[in-house]
């Protein structure tokens, strides 16, 4: 990925920021291609150990957006892109790795929602959104701010695990009886 970062520099700076009162928000993904299953399990493994200096998370999966350099080199990065020439102004494409003994597109997806379902908890806020959070900072002046966060009831990876997070109103287009109403979403997917 040419990020020249080291995991002890990477590891140094949470640290150093957390001890000085800065919020660390990560934001991580599985899936660049090239990635092996280990490497992806070893990303894992650093956020889940440096949990104590990490405020708040959020992991994805690899996306190959437009004018990035995967899209514009993918011979580079091992990738075949697969333009739709139907849509005129897409933001991503849909790729395909050449080398499929690396983690592909579906992997990176499942890993994201094993993490999502058992990893999480930690981080699991009471908010529903990252840009909120930074209310409450600016608010109490500190990165500890325990009452944002969602209490754990039940066992880890329980899908009633988590309890008191925000949840929002969505439309639902027909239900099974057939009427139109609103629904609604629970953050990340536990109630």
């Amino acid at each position: 990925m040419d990020k020249h970062a080291k995991k002890s520099v990477i590891q140094r700076n949470l640290q150093m920021a957390a001890k000085s009162g800065i919020w660390n928000h990560v934001m991580a993904f599985y899936g660049f291609p090239g990635e092996t299953l280990d490497e992806a399990l070893e990303t894992r493994q650093f956020v889940l150990e440096n949990q104590p200096v990490i405020h708040s998370m959020e992991l994805f999966y690899f996306v190959a957006y437009r004018h990035t350099p995967m899209v514009r080199n993918p011979e580079k990065f091992g990738i075949t892109i697969h333009k739709q020439e139907e849509y005129d102004l897409p933001l991503d494409y849909y790729y395909t790795l050449n080398d499929p003994s690396t983690l592909s597109c579906l992997d990176a997806m499942q890993m994201c929602e094993e993490f999502y379902k058992n990893d999480f908890h930690p981080w699991a806020v009471r908010v529903n959104s990252r840009e909120h959070v930074f209310l409450y900072i600016s608010k109490f002046g500190t990165n500890q701010l325990p009452q944002i966060y969602a209490q754990q009831t039940q066992a880890i990876g329980s899908p009633a695990g988590v309890s008191g997070l925000i949840t929002w109103p969505v439309a639902k287009n027909g239900s099974e009886d057939g009427a139109e109403g609103m629904s609604r979403v629970v953050s990340h997917g536990v109630s």
